[in-house]
């Protein structure tokens, strides 16, 4: 058995070297095409012309969050990109990057949005920052760079392909599939400054997307926060200062909606008001709960009905993903949402 998982294991990490090679010695136009599997006329069709659907969706504190789908094709594309680019990107990743990260079977650590939050569980002081604009707030240019980096090395030829595939007005738009790797590629930089300046300053750093975190339990005073602020800007990155916030161990700590207080757990808050949306589904049914939800009163559309279930479903999986698939709440939750939908 133990020699099936070896054998498993070479087989996964051969594959991996296999493709990422493949990816990084792409020197024509031809090559790209091979690699998405595509004539050269369709896929010049995608760089000149993209189609992308813009929309709008709530986001949870109010507001709208505008996303730009790129059109069933393109989006075919960028998955086979989004493929290659994860592939590369796990040979340099940080072990403290968490988000839009895969993480093949054969690896043993984890690496989610529990592992993230998890590395900061007990400490007597907490620092979240975000980052504000995160994929908007990425240019073209910064992308094109990134192609031509020593990461890539590849041509202006391949660099300026794969940017206008990966790209729309100018910058990453928040709905392909390749943005969130091309942002971890971005933060590269970025990361390993933070992780240098945290280890002379005895903090713990983790990120994931655009939320950064810092711990001790040591006192964090303001002027290692605005060092990091510095810092984080000197990376043409913009924090949401709104949202720049340093807690005790006296106070609530989350850590993207995670508590962390003594260990991992769900916040209070988050499963408030799941039941409160299952309790409205099963009461009213789907078109009042989502009207109650997001607090309109025009008409509702399937859409927005959609995205009140897909929320609602995606509270439930978090509650699994970090008390575990066995607690006895996400249990619940989950056999509510299936006899109501």
């Amino acid at each position: 058995m133990e020699d099936n998982k070896d054998n498993a294991e070479k087989t996964a990490n051969w594959v991996g070297e296999h493709r990422t090679r493949q990816f990084l010695s792409m020197q024509t136009p031809a090559d790209l095409c091979r690699l998405l599997r595509t004539p050269f006329n369709n896929l010049e069709q995608m760089i000149n012309h993209p189609v992308y659907h813009g929309f709008s969706v709530p986001k949870k504190r109010g507001g709208y969050r505008e996303i730009m789908a790129p059109s069933v094709e393109l989006k075919r594309f960028q998955r086979r990109l989004n493929h290659y680019l994860q592939l590369c990107y796990l040979y340099i990743r940080p072990v403290e990057v968490h988000g839009f990260v895969i993480h093949p079977k054969h690896l043993q650590e984890p690496c989610n949005i529990v592992a993230n939050a998890s590395q900061h569980a007990g400490k007597k002081y907490l620092l979240n920052i975000d980052l504000r604009e995160f994929f908007p707030g990425i240019t073209a240019r910064r992308v094109k760079e990134v192609f031509h980096s020593s990461c890539f090395s590849f041509s202006d030829q391949i660099a300026t392909a794969l940017t206008l595939l990966a790209t729309y007005h100018g910058k990453l738009p928040t709905g392909a599939p390749t943005s969130p790797v091309i942002s971890n590629f971005i933060c590269f930089g970025l990361d390993y400054d933070l992780i240098v300046f945290c280890e002379n300053s005895h903090l713990t750093y983790s990120r994931y997307a655009d939320d950064l975190t810092f711990s001790s339990n040591d006192p964090i005073n303001p002027s290692i926060t605005d060092e990091i602020i510095t810092l984080v800007e000197r990376h043409g990155f913009e924090v949401n200062r709104k949202k720049t916030r340093l807690t005790s161990s006296y106070r609530k700590q989350t850590v993207t909606g995670i508590t962390v207080n003594e260990k991992v757990n769900v916040d209070r808050n988050l499963l408030k008001k799941t039941r409160a949306m299952l309790h409205d589904l099963s009461l009213n049914g789907a078109e009042l709960a989502t009207r109650r939800h997001f607090n309109i009163r025009s008409e509702v559309t399937p859409e927005l009905i959609s995205t009140f279930i897909s929320r609602l479903t995606g509270y439930i999986n978090f509650t699994g993903q970090v008390r575990g698939p066995e607690d006895y709440m996400y249990l619940k939750f989950k056999e509510q949402l299936t006899n109501n939908t």
